[in-house]
């Protein structure tokens, strides 16, 4: 008798527990991770929808909207990320005299170099 008490008692410390760690669990909407991590989950989820997409599970209309969406959250995290300050970057200065621009997003290349810095196209 005393044992069903103590087994009784385990379960219900072991449910109270449960329910204890799926309150305080939560949703983890990504808002209290750095850019780059935001960066490279969103890079991370791109690779999984493209998988589910190729095994049939989402039409084109679901897997357009969806990457597009993935994308742009990417690119703004990368963005973040470069500036080092929590900001998107903004528009580029025009290139100086002499150098040119990256035709994707407008930064400064100086001579020589074979890939942009800051989104890495090649140039």
């Amino acid at each position: 008798m005393t044992g069903f008490v103590i087994l009784g008692a385990i379960l219900l410390l072991l449910a109270v527990t449960v329910v204890l760690a799926a309150f305080r669990g939560g949703e983890d909407t990504g808002a209290a991770l750095e850019a780059h991590e935001r960066r490279d989950a969103a890079i991370e989820a791109l690779r999984d929808l493209e998988l589910e997409f190729r095994t049939g599970k989402l039409s084109e209309a679901e897997y357009r909207e969806i990457r597009a969406r993935l994308e742009r959250t990417a690119l703004e995290a990368r963005d973040e990320a470069a500036t080092g300050n929590g900001e998107a970057r903004r528009d580029p200065e025009p290139a100086p005299e002499g150098s040119s621009a990256c035709d994707r997003c407008g930064e400064t290349l100086e001579g020589g170099e074979s890939f942009c810095p800051a989104c890495g196209r090649a140039v």
